[in-house]
C-alpha cells in the first residue's frame, strides 16, 4: 500500500482497508485473501505461521471485480476484466523468495460474452479450483471460461451474480447404509 494513504483518507469510510468479502485461495502452504484498498492480497503462511502483504499485478489495481486462484503449476493467480478482456497472472517466486506477476493469458470477451446494454460490464465472480474455469456474470447471464481453451458456456439466465463459489462433489455419509437398508425391507 501507498506511504501515507491511510492518513490522506482516515475519515472517509470508502477508503478504509478491510478483508473482501469474497473467496479466497489456498496454495501450497499458503492462504491468500485480498483488501479492499488497491487489491492488496493477504497471504498467511501456514508453515512458517507469517503473514505477509502481496501488492497486485500493476495494471489489476484499480480493478474492482477479481478472482485469486492456484494455478496448474502451483502459483498463486490473479483475474480481473479490464474493458472487454479477461486478463490473467501467475506470481512466479524464484528461490531467493523474489516474486513477479508473470501475465499467463487475455481472453477477449467482446464477442463471447454479450451485455444487455452498451453500460453494462462484465465481472470476474468466481473461480472452480481443480477445473480450471473462471466465473464471469454481466446482465445477460453467468458464464464459465475455462483457462486452458478459452471456450465459453453460460451456465445460468439474466440475473447478475456477484460471487460464485462452486462446488465439485459432496459427501452423503450415509447413502450406502441407507441403500443397504432399503434393499432388506
Amino acid at each position: 500500500m501507498q506511504e501515507g494513504l491511510a492518513d490522506t483518507h482516515r475519515y472517509d469510510p470508502k477508503y478504509i482497508p478491510y478483508v473482501q468479502p469474497r473467496r479466497g485461495t489456498l496454495v501450497g502452504d499458503a492462504v491468500y485473501f485480498t483488501v479492499r484498498l488497491g487489491n492488496a492480497i493477504v497471504e498467511y503462511d501456514l508453515g512458517k505461521d507469517r503473514l505477509n502483504m502481496i501488492d497486485p499485478p500493476p495494471a489489476a489495481r484499480d480493478v474492482c471485480y477479481i478472482s485469486l486462484m492456484a494455478m496448474d503449476d502451483s502459483s498463486l493467480g490473479f483475474a480481473c476484466i479490464k474493458g472487454s478482456s479477461l486478463c490473467t497472472w501467475s506470481r512466479k517466486v524464484d528461490t531467493a523468495e523474489a516474486a513477479e506477476w508473470v501475465q499467463y493469458r487475455v481472453i477477449e470477451l467482446e464477442k463471447t460474452i454479450p451485455v444487455a446494454n452498451p453500460d453494462d460490464k462484465r465481472f470476474v465472480v468466481g473461480f472452480a479450483e481443480g477445473a480450471g474455469v473462471i466465473f464471469v456474470s454481466s446482465g445477460v447471464g453467468l458464464f464459465t471460461i475455462k483457462l486452458n481453451s478459452g471456450q465459453v458456456k453460460k451456465v445460468d439466465e439474466s440475473e447478475v451474480s456477484f460471487s460464485v463459489l462452486p462446488y465439485m462433489s459432496f459427501y452423503t455419509p450415509d447413502r450406502g447404509r441407507l441403500l443397504s437398508l432399503a434393499r432388506t425391507q
